[in-house]
């Protein structure tokens, strides 16, 4: 794995780093996904089925509504699809697998225990505490990568307890 160096810290040490082995829709995206379909059955596909004129205006609401909410879930995934996630005995990196520049980073000591979701083939969700919510500083998208948490990880079980083991101060 070639891991940017620019992104540890003077005296922070790597202990793992990985990218995503498969662009999945996390669990917040699928919401939004689903909020965005039933919008746009609400605001277009009903109306059309009814044979109801639609001004510009309502297909402006309609269009713009499922935007609104689609956009940046693709932008996510994209954002995504070009991440390497570095783990160091300080902190979780979340960097561009291109430039080399972090994205974002939490501090381990900020994050609540983490929490990893595993699918059948080992790969998995980490999430940090009960909700997948986590402080962070980000530093591109105020949607950060981050607040959902570490996606398609593999070996999804061993990063979780490598982050949970760096937090006890073992590391």
């Amino acid at each position: 794995m070639d891991v940017p160096t620019n992104v540890l810290l003077p005296g922070e040490r790597l202990l793992w780093s990985g990218r995503p082995q498969r662009l999945v829709l996390a669990r917040f995206d699928w919401y939004q996904f689903v909020f965005g379909l039933l919008w746009l059955i609400a605001t277009i596909v009903v109306p059309v089925a009814r044979h109801e004129p639609l001004s510009l205006f309502a297909w402006a609401v309609g269009v713009g509504g499922v935007a609104f909410v689609w956009v940046p879930v693709v932008v996510r995934l994209r954002e995504r699809r070009g991440v390497e996630y570095v783990v160091t005995d300080r902190r979780i990196v979340l960097a561009d697998r291109f430039s080399g520049r972090a994205r974002a980073s939490a501090y381990l000591g900020t994050l609540p225990p983490p929490v990893a979701r595993i699918r059948q083939d080992g790969s998995g969700t980490i999430v940090f505490g009960r909700s997948s919510r986590a402080s962070l500083t980000a530093l591109s998208a105020p949607w950060s990568l981050m607040a959902i948490g570490l996606v398609a990880v593999p070996e999804a079980g061993r990063v979780r307890d490598l982050i949970a083991w760096a937090q006890a101060g073992q590391a």
